[in-house]
């Protein structure tokens, strides 16, 4: 739970309007996580699994909602957050994330860990660097060029 928190968090915040809800969310993805442990086969990743399980949370909690589809027409002031990014939005962000991810496990280890640990756990770079008892320097290195093999594999995709 420790090592895939942030990154299950980070998520939870941006589809959620509070804090405090996208902390429940986590902790509910954590708990299905658990409880289905023994259905993880390791076919994929952990990250993968557990990131599965966080969309499908994701998607049942909107339909639970039944959240209202806004009117154009309304005034714009009946909208609470337009800032915030709707279901659709979310969905197609976490299919590509999912992309990205899958792109991701395919890094050298080197580039693979200090790119998950920075972007998609949020932690600072001198606090991976730390963790990873790796120079300052060399972190960024390694992200730097473990973004270039991913744009260099991403446009690939994209064009294939």
């Amino acid at each position: 739970m420790k090592r895939y928190q942030g990154m299950v968090f980070s998520q939870a915040k941006k589809a959620f309007l509070t804090e405090e809800e996208a902390e429940d969310f986590t902790q509910e993805v954590f708990l299905k996580a658990y409880e289905s442990l023994s259905q993880f086969r390791g076919e994929s990743q952990f990250s993968t699994w557990l990131f599965q399980i966080a969309r499908f949370r994701l998607t049942k909690v909107f339909k639970k909602k039944k959240l209202p589809i806004v009117d154009w027409q309304e005034d714009i002031s009946v909208v609470a957050d337009l800032s915030k990014p709707s279901v659709i939005e979310i969905l197609d962000k976490e299919e590509t994330s999912h992309n990205l991810r899958s792109l991701v496990s395919k890094l050298p280890k080197s580039y693979q860990l200090p790119i998950l640990l920075h972007y998609f756990e949020n932690k600072p770079l001198k606090e991976i660097a730390a963790d990873l008892n790796i120079k300052l320097g060399t972190i960024k290195s390694h992200i730097s060029r473990g973004k270039d093999l991913l744009r260099k594999w991403w446009s690939h995709e994209i064009e294939g």
